[in-house]
């Protein structure tokens, strides 16, 4: 059977501002992503405050900030699209999903969905991710997703008092599609289509019957 979640995602929003602060000021944050010196709330708040204006107003945005939204959990994490390139038809990845929220098959769909938005909503030919490599749960889904671990940064980033490496992945469009095939089954739950088919029955019955 396929997994199923009602998990969808949607552009970040001003009224997203407390929880998208919230987030960036976890623990967990800069220790799986970034690990700069914590920025105040106030820097947060700022940086956050930018972001959004910069975003709704750009017509080819260089970054895209989405929210992983539930109707039975609420929001549930965040994901940024960074370095796009339009013209190359590419971008870095990166997912926050909240602790309290956070296990293997929700963050496989979180980053199921973001790479088909990727792929078919922007029209991307590339993906990449840099992940540390104590972070093995999040670096085995993406290479469940197809993505291919191209680059290793040796004694990159210090945590826990010791370096640790980074991996580089990338994902190509034609090798996540082979990947959709095979696993059709399995993805079917959790792909865009069936999100977007799910809201748009459950925001009036009668409209697929038109």
């Amino acid at each position: 059977m396929p997994y199923e979640t009602d998990m969808y995602l949607r552009r970040a929003e001003r009224d997203d501002l407390e929880q998208v602060v919230a987030w960036m000021s976890e623990p967990d944050f800069t220790h799986f992503l970034y690990g700069d010196p914590a920025q105040s709330p106030r820097q947060v708040r700022e940086k956050i405050i930018s972001m959004l204006g910069r975003q709704a107003g750009a017509i080819m945005p260089p970054a895209l900030y989405l929210v992983i939204d539930s109707p039975t959990l609420g929001p549930v994490g965040m994901i940024s699209l960074q370095q796009i390139s339009w013209r190359n038809r590419s971008c870095a990845l990166d997912v926050y999903v909240d602790r309290r929220h956070r296990d293997r098959w929700l963050t496989a769909a979180a980053v199921f969905r973001a790479l088909e938005y990727c792929f078919d909503e922007l029209n991307l030919h590339r993906v990449s991710a840099f992940i540390y490599a104590f972070n093995r749960a999040s670096w085995r889904v993406f290479e469940l997703a197809g993505a291919r671990r191209e680059l290793v940064l040796e004694n990159h980033v210090p945590r826990d008092g010791k370096l640790e490496d980074a991996y580089g992945y990338g994902l190509l469009k034609e090798d996540f599609d082979r990947i959709r095939r095979e696993r059709t089954r399995f993805a079917e739950g959790m792909s865009l289509r069936a999100m977007m088919e799910r809201l748009l029955a459950e925001a009036d019955p009668g409209e697929q019957d038109r």
